[in-house]
């Protein structure tokens, strides 16, 4: 699995979130996903251009030549509103409350690996993990 790293990013951003995603930095998620994560190639600095908007239900993210999605509210299937949907999760570990969406469409490349589908599950959380 490799790193993409905003090409924006400066070299103290960088090195910091290569230190954060390998758990070097501590964090039981990342020292979990590091722990299975044998193949670490240099990370690619590429641009991204991500927008969101947790409550509008809305976002999108663009990586050239890597994927890109757009999410949008989810809707009522009789009259096309908008639905809100939440899931709490008072002692969540992953988050404490999320709203639900539909990914429209999402599209990812890794090598000769493509995954393409529309209309999926979606959701926005604040995540807040710590090493405390």
């Amino acid at each position: 699995m490799q790193l993409a790293i905003d090409e924006r990013a400066t070299a103290d951003q960088r090195t910091a979130l290569v230190n954060i995603t390998s758990g070097k930095e501590g964090c039981t998620f990342f020292e979990i996903f590091a722990s299975v994560v044998t193949n670490t190639p240099d990370p690619m600095y590429v641009p991204i251009d991500l927008s969101s908007d947790r409550n509008a239900r809305v976002a999108s993210l663009k990586v050239p030549g890597l994927g890109e999605f757009r999410v949008e509210p989810i809707r009522n299937p009789v009259t096309g509103e908008e639905h809100r949907a939440l899931i709490k999760l008072p002692n969540g570990f992953e988050y404490k409350e999320a709203e639900m969406a539909n990914c429209l469409e999402h599209y990812a490349r890794a090598g000769d690996k493509v995954i393409s589908n529309k209309n999926n599950y979606a959701q926005f959380a604040a995540i807040e993990w710590s090493n405390a």
